[in-house]
Formats: C-alpha cells, sequence, structure tokens
C-alpha cells in the first residue's frame, strides 16, 4: 500500500454523450500527482491496488468535430479526463496511477477519437489525519511542494501504531 494525499489533483472533464440523443455529459475523475496541499490538519490516506498488473481499458470512442480542431482547442484533454473517469468506473476504483494514454482516430471515420488507457487501479482506504512523522516525511518527499502547512495540535501528539513491537 501507498500513502496518498486526499487533497490530489481533481481533474473535470467533460465530452458529447454517444448515446442517441445528443446530450451533454459531465464527468470527473483522479488523475494522481503527487502534492502537498494542506490546511490545519492534512488528511491522508492509503491506496489499496486493485491489481499488481498494468490494466488497460477501452477503447472509448467519443464523436469529435475534426482531429485538428479537438487537437488544437483542448478538447483532446477533455476526451483523455472523460476515458479515465470511465476507466474507474469501470474497474470500480477510486483512482488509476501511471496512466498511460493511446488516443487516434480511424481512416474508416475521422468523427470518431478513440482513447485507449492503461494504468494500476486503486481504492483509497484508511483515511486518518497525518501524524507529525507522516507530515515531515511530505516534506522530504517532496521538497520542492508549493504549499504551506500547517500542524493543529492534534497532529503532533497523533498516537503512535504499538503493532510490531
Amino acid at each position: 500500500m501507498a500513502l496518498a494525499l486526499l487533497a490530489g489533483s481533481v481533474i473535470t472533464a467533460s465530452a458529447q454523450s454517444n448515446k442517441a440523443k445528443n446530450t451533454w455529459e459531465e464527468s470527473q475523475a483522479r488523475r494522481i500527482n503527487p502534492e502537498i496541499r494542506m490546511v490545519i490538519t492534512p488528511q491522508i490516506c492509503d491506496m489499496t491496488m486493485l491489481s499488481n498488473n498494468r490494466e488497460i481499458y477501452g477503447p472509448y470512442i467519443f464523436d469529435i468535430r475534426s482531429i485538428e480542431e479537438t487537437a488544437n482547442s483542448g478538447d483532446l484533454d477533455n476526451l483523455k479526463n472523460n476515458a479515465l473517469f470511465l476507466a474507474c468506473r469501470e474497474a470500480d476504483a477510486d483512482a488509476v496511477i501511471e496512466v498511460v494514454y493511446h488516443s487516434y482516430v480511424s481512416e474508416k471515420d475521422s468523427k470518431k477519437m478513440y482513447i485507449e488507457l492503461s494504468g494500476y487501479p486503486v481504492k483509497y482506504t484508511n483515511f486518518r489525519p497525518a501524524s507529525k512523522a507522516e507530515i515531515e516525511m511530505m516534506g522530504v518527499v517532496y521538497p520542492r511542494a508549493n504549499s504551506s502547512v500547517m500542524i493543529s495540535p492534534a497532529a503532533t501528539t497523533a498516537p503512535t501504531n504499538s503493532k510490531g513491537k
């Protein structure tokens, strides 16, 4: 299990649905980019890997106007984020770490974008306030974090784990 911050970046993705009706679909997924963003007592959790192997998801198919417009307007990032959301839902995961994308347009239909992705699906478990030792470890692991840290009294007096002694 790896430690993760709850304050990991959240990505909002939007894409048009492939349903019969033209409806707008908005999705939200998490791409893990380690950062330190703490206010008062930071909350952390463990990440339980759902697979020890890189999993492949998709291809997810999205309607596009043209490849040029999609690539130049930022729509490709939105489509990738929507594909990530669909992969999380498919895997029943909270996040996918180490994501690698493969996006392409078929020669047969230039109005369809195909996005495949792979990564390691994880679930967040064991939510808790960060201990003083964990906060200090974050400063060592991420020394260039662009955030201020405020430690509450509860974090400095957190009980230690007596198991294994």
